[in-house]
């Protein structure tokens, strides 16, 4: 379900990521990444045990301002089956974090965790973690943001990927209260490479997924999540960078980012290493979101962007009012770009094999046109001071890319045109 760009003004705000700072699952220190709080979401991802092709994607009048810009944004949507009863939940994909969670029925017959059991002291890290409670299960509470959070207690029990062979026994968190925006959906599945995310605990080591992008000619079509041995490229135009670790938070995926092209000339105004971890490794760098639609880039390369694409678009930009479209700072009256053709990006990255890796976008993937307020606006802003990374690679920025996450390898793989689709049979 779609939200207004509208709606996103007054909750785009830093979430906590990866967990929480007290109760919290695994017990480690909150990093302030940015992310929104709401999202755009699109239609759920069909769970597929094998991709068949598609035909390549082609959005009409790709690079036309007036018609090609998305006004969707939104993320993946996977669903699990757990128990016995195998009760299926559907939960939201998230990249940056490894917990699992669902909004569990009162009537919902889960083996729970004694909060003084190992397993949930080790989960919680806490020696005591029964605390006051008198009901011996073992609780949780996980905070993606200021008033953003769940809280519930922790269960234990089969888990099983629908539509694959995938299923193993894990730890995930029924929630008794919410207040993250799911619209419909059950809960949270992390998807990080910390213990607790889907992939650790069903030893799962490839994923990839294909988030629709706003193409009014196929409206049957879906977003697609695939994992294990379906996860593979479709295309032979696929291109791979070597996906990063960083000490201080070595759940998240980081990516080197070396340059940005418009229109095929390389940003001047970036200084070198702008995009690099540190080299005390505890800051800097790029990392890869599922959360939030909006991409963030370190300040300077954010104004080197604007400034070159203002030049190149014959247009004079508009200053939007506050709460219009969720702080974005490049906007256009949608008449007066209607007809306008609008630069290339092309994002660079460091190839697996040591040469350039570019990832090539069109309009849909960086401009939200927002119809109430007459409006269409660059979806990149720049990263708040005092973040601990550089820049965060948003969701609208991948819709319409086949994205093939290889932890064995080690490698981040991406493609055009290659659009995986979920059996029919499912």
């Amino acid at each position: 379900m779609a939200r207004p760009a509208a709606a996103l003004a007054t909750v785009l705000a830093p979430l906590l990521l990866p967990s929480v700072a007290e109760a919290a699952v695994g017990g480690r220190t909150p990093a302030h990444i940015p992310q929104l709080g709401q999202e755009l979401w699109r239609k759920p991802a069909k769970s597929a045990p094998k991709a068949v092709i598609n035909r390549p994607f082609r959005a009409p009048d790709k690079d036309r301002l007036g018609s090609a810009a998305t006004d969707n944004a939104g993320l993946v949507v996977y669903k699990i089956s757990v128990g016995v009863a195998e009760e299926v939940f559907s939960g939201v994909v998230d990249v940056a974090t490894d917990f699992i969670w669902a909004q569990c029925p009162v009537s919902s017959d889960f083996t729970e965790v004694f909060c003084f059991s190992q397993t949930c002291q080790l989960a919680l890290d806490e020696e005591d973690a029964c605390g006051n409670s008198t009901s011996f299960t073992c609780p949780y509470a996980y905070q993606y943001g200021p008033g953003i959070s769940t809280t519930g207690y922790i269960s234990a029990e089969e888990v099983t990927a629908v539509g694959t062979h995938i299923t193993g026994r894990a730890l995930f968190g029924c929630s008794l209260a919410s207040t993250v925006p799911l619209d419909g959906e059950s809960g949270v599945l992390g998807f990080s490479r910390g213990p607790y995310s889907l992939l650790s605990q069903l030893k799962i080591s490839r994923f990839s997924y294909f988030m629709l992008p706003d193409d009014a000619d196929k409206p049957d079509s879906e977003s697609v999540l695939l994992l294990g041995d379906d996860a593979v490229p479709q295309t032979n135009s696929s291109r791979s960078t070597p996906l990063l670790r960083n000490e201080a938070y070595p759940d998240l995926y980081y990516v080197k980012l070396t340059g940005i092209k418009v229109d095929d000339k390389s940003l001047s105004g970036i200084p070198a290493g702008t995009f690099d971890l540190a080299a005390n490794g505890c800051s800097g760098g790029v990392v890869m979101s599922t959360l939030s639609p909006i991409t963030y880039l370190q300040p300077a390369a954010y104004n080197a962007l604007t400034r070159a694409l203002a030049s190149k678009i014959k247009s004079q930009p508009v200053r939007p009012k506050a709460d219009d479209v969720a702080d974005l700072r490049l906007c256009y009256n949608i008449q007066s770009v209607a007809n306008l053709t609008f630069p290339k990006i092309t994002l660079v990255f460091h190839g697996v094999d040591g040469r350039p890796a570019p990832m090539e976008l069109t309009t849909a993937h960086y401009f939200i046109r927002e119809n109430s307020t007459g409006l269409q606006c660059l979806t990149m802003l720049p990263t708040p001071a005092g973040s601990p990374v550089s820049s965060v690679l948003g969701s609208l920025l991948q819709t319409g890319t086949h994205m093939i996450y290889d932890l064995r390898g080690g490698s981040l793989t991406f493609e055009k045109g290659g659009s995986p689709a979920a059996s029919e049979t499912i």
